[in-house]
């Protein structure tokens, strides 16, 4: 494995904040300056009204909550949503006393369908939300950017004889339109707003939906709300362990209000109290809660409630949340359990090809990488690009067909294969042209995503067409016949703000120096209690040069790799276990010999009523190996060239040939017909390839401009 730079974290001056060197050492690299900011209180959370608009919310919300109106929740299809979802429904119903026990079930929720709907309040979504006839529907997770649906929402009742209106509220977190415009409705809870004093702008849509439940309940009490019903003030604890999950799914950063939230969330789950889909979740991935760490929720949990939201409909990952029956609990985990394994397949195929267009096109040695294949899934081109992102460091965006693109396509290629007239496929094509792409990106450190986007569509009008995100993860959608313009426009404008030292993928540890009597069980404790760890409060990790004893692979894809080794600067050759995800590549090769250094953390692992120090491995390299991968590299990239240059030739003799059978006319159909019936039994690529030479001969275009 190639090397990444590995840059020691330098320690803010402070206080002694702990004995031990290292711990003090950690605590000081995060920018600790006093315990108190890693003794996480519940009481120490920002005011709720201090989110800009919160009163307005709260009065908006016992209007209707007094009116026993009908209200629909509509989120968003990932883990943070499907956690801001339950959090609003099961949050209000809280609020409702047991007169109105009928009108608890007139608060709804829907979810937008991926394919269906797009992301956010969408016209298709209100429409569907209109045939419950709701009074006010509340976004979560979403809404800011949503001004197509927010106008079908002031619309919905406007043929009602009686002057009826729906109300709409938006709670969301993502960044608002560069121009500052918002869309029209009643009031807009967003810590991300112009103007807005909350200090914590990292929260994830299920902090500002609790924070509405939260501010809610402080407002009802005030009003005498709760005795005059002659009810409880409810409890919103039980909430905890949702907003935990969903701020660390969405992998925001974890300052200091964020992290009370989870700190309380696992608080909860280790005490036993998760919810009933918490738990089988947490069974189903053969995880401990009473043992549970923030991790957990981000690699664990969090991927099995994106599956439905990435492969089907993520009502399934709120009604697992939901249910307080630990039955269809168990039976909801199951369905998203499958989804996973699909899901991961899916993911498999889908980095495989990307890395295959990015090798064929040298796209590497981009700034920026747009990577578009219609035969990739819209629910994961997300994770596809988070690990195109690891392996390539460069920002990049992954892109497929919409839906109408598809079917644009699908007639398009029909013409095409059956020989149609050269008019006709012009027509498709041009079709296919103007119908919307989309997909989504991700970033490198350095990079804000969000606001090289919002440069671009001001820079470049018509190119972009709806867009929207964070500095490290956005969605894009855009015209296919604008995708070669964006792809070098995108590279340009990220070459504009990155520096060689991103694109090299640096890798930051609290120490290169680390003694050998750190390596304790003691220490692993203290590190795993001072989370919550998570994103810009990074999990402790370590540089170290290592002598390896024993190693194996292990998994049931025998990918990860697993070790005793000794750290090389131990005199004593202390023996620990070691394990690295995903070492072992396709060709089964060993990614180190009899030594190597590595990026390592120190985890416990329990097994059999032990517990040990255990070492996560990443970022190996062993210096005698890399000489001899660099020259089998070399040697296969002659390969690849006398490959691709065959290739050539035959490509060029084959659309010689065509030309020859279009000019007799009816033969070309048969032409067409036999080359359909070889693509059925050729790999995708190749078939890709040969359709785009059958389309560039049948419209007379150069064949690498042809769009496919």
């Amino acid at each position: 494995m190639s090397q990444k730079p590995i840059i020691e974290r330098t320690p803010v001056a402070g206080a002694q904040l702990h004995e031990h060197p290292l711990i003090n050492r950690i605590l000081l690299n995060r920018g600790v300056t006093s315990l108190t900011d890693i003794e996480y209180d519940l009481r120490r959370l920002h005011d709720p009204f201090l989110l800009m608009n919160m009163r307005l919310a709260t009065e908006l919300l016992e209007v209707h909550i007094r009116r026993r109106s009908k209200i629909v929740i509509i989120g968003d299809f990932d883990c943070d949503g499907a956690t801001s979802t339950s959090i609003m429904v099961e949050g209000l119903r809280m609020m409702y006393p047991k007169s109105y026990a009928g009108t608890r079930t007139d608060i709804q929720f829907l979810i937008p369908d991926r394919k269906a709907h797009g992301y956010g309040l969408t016209p298709g979504i209100v429409a569907m939300a209109a045939e419950l006839e709701p009074d006010l529907i509340i976004t979560v997770d979403s809404g800011i950017a949503s001004f197509d649906g927010a106008t079908a929402v002031a619309e919905m009742y406007k043929d009602d004889p009686d002057g009826r209106k729906c109300d709409l509220l938006i709670t969301d977190h993502h960044l608002p339109a560069d121009n500052g415009l918002l869309p029209e409705c009643k009031t807009i809870v967003n810590p991300n707003q112009d103007g807005c004093p909350f200090p914590s702008k990292s929260m994830a849509g299920c902090g500002v939906a609790f924070s509405t439940i939260m501010a809610l309940r402080t407002f009802l009490r005030e009003k005498g709300y709760f005795t005059e019903f002659e009810m409880e003030q409810p409890s919103i604890g039980r909430l905890l362990d949702l907003v935990a999950l969903g701020t660390v799914a969405d992998v925001v950063a974890l300052d200091y209000n964020n992290r009370v939230l989870v700190d309380a969330g696992l608080k909860r789950v280790r005490a036993g109290h998760a919810r009933p889909g918490l738990k089988a979740l947490y069974e189903i991935a053969g995880k401990n809660p009473e043992k549970a760490v923030a991790s957990d929720f981000g690699f664990a949990i969090g991927p099995r409630i994106n599956a439905a939201g990435r492969l089907d409909d993520m009502t399934l990952g709120v009604n697992c949340l939901l249910t307080e029956d630990p039955d269809e609990a168990a039976n909801y985990a199951a369905r998203l359990q499958e989804l996973n394994e699909e899901r991961k397949d899916a993911e498999a195929d889908h980095v495989r090809e990307a890395m295959l267009i990015i090798d064929r096109h040298e796209l590497v040695n981009l700034n920026g990488i747009i990577v578009f294949d219609e035969t990739f899934h819209p629910g994961v081109v997300g994770i596809v690009s988070s690990r195109v992102k690891d392996m390539t460091n460069r920002p990049n965006i992954i892109m497929t067909d919409t839906e109408v693109a598809t079917k644009a396509r699908e007639v398009r290629d029909k013409l095409v294969l059956r020989g149609a007239p050269k008019e006709e496929i012009e027509a498709a094509t041009q079709a296919l042209l103007e119908c919307d792409i989309k997909g989504s990106a991700r970033s490198i450190e350095g990079v804000h995503l969000k606001h090289v986007l919002d440069h671009i569509y001001k820079k470049f009008p018509g190119l972009l067409g709806k867009f929207g995100g964070h500095a490290m993860a956005a969605g894009v959608g855009l015209k296919y016949k604008h995708l070669d313009e964006f792809k070098r426009v995108f590279d340009s404008e990220i070459g504009a703000v990155v520096t060689p030292e991103m694109l090299a993928g640096s890798v930051h540890v609290d120490t290169c120096d680390f003694d050998p009597d750190w390596l304790t069980l003691e220490v692993a404790e203290i590190i795993r209690d001072l989370g919550p760890w998570g994103q810009y409060f990074q999990e402790p990790t370590f540089y170290g040069k290592f002598i390896v004893h024993q190693k194996r692979p292990v998994g049931e894809m025998k990918n990860h790799l697993s070790m005793k080794v000794s750290l090389a600067n131990d005199p004593h050759a202390r023996q620990f276990g070691a394990i690295c995800f995903k070492a072992i590549k396709d060709d089964g090769q060993m990614p180190v010999g009899d030594s190597f250094e590595a990026v390592f953390q120190l985890s416990i692992n329990e097994f059999k009523g032990m517990i040990s120090v255990q070492l996560m491995l990443s970022n190996l390299h062993d210096p005698n190996l890399a000489l001899h991968n660099q020259r089998q590299e070399e040697h296969a990239k002659k390969v690849r060239a006398a490959e691709a240059q065959r290739q050539q030739e035959e490509q060029s003799h084959r659309q010689a040939m065509e030309e020859t059978i279009l000019e007799t006319g009816e033969a070309a159909n048969t032409k067409f017909r036999g080359v359909a019936a070889q693509t059925k039994r050729r790999p995708i690529s190749q078939t890709r390839l040969e359709m785009q030479n059958l389309l560039a001969t049948v419209t007379g275009t150069n064949k690498d401009s042809a769009q496919f």
